[in-house]
Formats: structure tokens, C-alpha cells, sequence
């Protein structure tokens, strides 16, 4: 990997970005970035840095959180992590079932109610449930031209809608044993990844924002502190699963929030800069992970106060 250091980068890379419209041109922008040769964080924060909107500043940092939870992932080519189902709030009742066939390989069936991307990913890791009663929950990696899997397109959201995002069908998937991940499903997978989503993710829009800061001279101080931001959230990184990280995760993204406010702030002062009314319109993305950050960093603190 090559040596990546955020504060000088972010300080002296160019501040002009070019338009992405869509997801196509955001890829090509996301492929031209040595992607084999930065570590995760280092694409979260450039792919962030050069993105002209928080549509594509997250799908930098999503991207480059799955890098980090699964390595074997090279080259240019995308992926997704599929856990939610529509109607379906505990991770004990997921729909999404397999089971072994007699080939010696498995077939999965299920549902999954949000896929980001569903053009332009080469293969998703699906959570699913061994079928019977209380069946163990595992992930598998399913290519996405796989026969048996198909895509409903989701009607655009409020915000970031040039994020393309559809439903997925899994009928009587086909796969080799070997698209089944090792370890348990949720405390392998599915919860360590709901914390690098919210880190890269946020690394990412600070990088975004401080291009944008830098661009329109906002406040040194505030810039200063994105830095800062980014710069903690490369520390939490190194240590990603301990208690001490998801406690300082949660600070961090706090922060990240706080200064998510002051750049909305800084653009009101704009009414009529387009990448102002993007954000403003994006605001959301302020509180995807509020709640369950949250309730991670009290677990990680509880738990990191008992020990001493």
C-alpha cells in the first residue's frame, strides 16, 4: 500500500471537480484513483476529496469501507453489502435462505429491500439464514449476473437521488460452496460493517466538504477542524472492532456532524450555488448512522469502563 498522508494531500490537491451527473460519471472518476495501491481509507478520503456531490462522496466511502471489511476486493470493480429486508427489523428473521444442494454447493432465495448501484456492481455479500428454525446466519458472495438474480429499481430518494438504488430477487441462486463466507454472519459481518460504513463514509464527506471549504474560502478554523476530523477518523481506523475505536468512532462522527451543520450554514450564506443546494437538499446524510452510532459507542464505553 502506498503512503497516504490526508492533512498535507487534502491541503494542496486541486479544488476543481468535474461534473458527475451520474453514477457512470462518478465510476470513472472512482476507476482513474490507484485503487490497488491505497489502503481504504486513503480512497475514502480521495474518492470523497474529488467527488462534486455527497451522492458520490458516499458511494467513495461505502466502497472503500467494503474494501476494508473484505480485502480480497481489487481493481475497479464495485460491490455491495445486502443485509436489510423490507418489513424486517431483527436480524434473527431474515428471509434470505440457504441451504446446501445436492451438488455439494448452495442455492439461496430471499429478498433484499436496498442495493446500491445495481448496474454497475460485479457481486454483493448477501446476509442470509441457514434454513429451519433458528438457522445460523452467514454472508455469501453472489455475483450479480448469477442466474436467479434480478433487480426492481427503487424510485429515487429525497436525497442523494442520483445514488441508483433497486431491490433484489434471489430465486433458487446456484452457487459453490466457496461464496460462502467463513465465520457468523452478524458478528463477522454485518456488525462491524454498520461501524466501517459510518468511518469511511465520514471520512469521505469530510474530504468532500473540505474541497468544497477550500474552494469558497469558508473559515480557516472550520477547515482546521475537518482536518483534524479526518485525521482522528484515520486513527480509529487502525485499531476498526475494539471498544476504544467504536468509543472514539462515535466522538468522531459527532463531530463529523457538527461540521456537516457549519457547512450548511456557509452555504446558506450562498442561496444560489448549486453544489449548496445539493447539500442542502442532502442534509440527511447527517443522520444515517445517529442512532446506531450512538448506541454503539454506549455499548464500547459500558464496556470499556467495566474493565477498569
Amino acid at each position: 500500500m502506498s503512503a497516504f498522508s490526508p492533512v498535507p494531500w487534502c491541503l494542496k490537491a486541486p479544488v476543481e471537480a468535474p461534473s458527475m451527473e451520474t453514477a457512470d460519471d462518478w465510476l470513472a472518476n472512482w476507476r482513474q484513483l490507484p485503487l490497488n495501491e491505497l489502503s481504504p481509507f486513503a480512497l475514502a478520503v480521495m474518492g470523497g476529496f474529488q467527488a462534486d456531490r455527497a451522492a458520490w462522496a458516499f458511494s467513495a466511502g461505502y466502497e472503500a469501507a467494503l474494501r476494508a471489511m473484505f480485502p480480497q476486493i481489487s481493481g475497479g470493480g464495485l460491490h455491495g453489502f445486502s443485509l436489510s429486508e423490507e418489513g424486517v427489523r431483527s436480524p434473527r428473521d431474515l428471509q434470505t435462505l440457504w441451504q446446501a444442494d445436492d451438488a455439494g454447493g448452495i442455492r439461496l432465495s430471499g429478498n433484499k429491500g436496498w442495493v446500491p448501484l445495481p448496474s454497475h456492481c460485479e457481486a454483493y455479500f448477501v446476509v442470509c439464514r441457514a434454513s429451519g428454525p433458528q438457522g445460523a446466519l452467514s454472508v455469501v458472495c453472489v455475483p450479480a449476473t448469477a442466474d436467479g438474480v434480478s433487480m426492481s429499481p427503487r424510485n429515487p430518494a429525497a436525497f442523494m437521488p442520483e445514488l441508483p438504488a433497486a431491490r433484489m430477487q434471489l430465486q433458487d441462486v446456484v452457487l459453490d460452496a466457496s461464496a460462502m463466507l467463513p465465520g457468523d454472519g452478524w458478528a463477522d459481518y454485518a456488525r462491524p460493517f454498520g461501524a466501517l460504513e459510518e468511518l469511511y463514509v465520514s471520512a469521505a464527506l469530510m474530504g468532500y466538504l473540505l474541497r468544497e471549504g477550500r474552494a469558497r474560502d469558508w473559515p480557516q478554523a472550520m477547515l482546521r477542524q475537518m482536518l483534524a476530523a479526518i485525521t482522528l477518523l484515520e486513527r480509529v481506523a487502525t485499531e476498526a472492532g475494539s471498544d476504544q475505536s467504536l468509543v472514539l468512532l462515535a466522538g468522531a462522527t459527532e463531530w463529523v456532524r457538527s461540521l456537516m451543520n457549519q457547512a450548511t450554514a456557509q452555504w446558506a450564506e450562498q442561496p444560489g450555488d448549486e453544489a449548496g443546494q445539493r447539500w442542502t437538499r442532502d442534509q440527511s446524510v447527517q443522520r444515517m448512522w445517529a442512532a446506531f452510532g450512538a448506541k454503539r459507542g454506549d455499548r464500547a464505553w459500558q464496556a470499556l469502563t467495566a474493565k477498569s
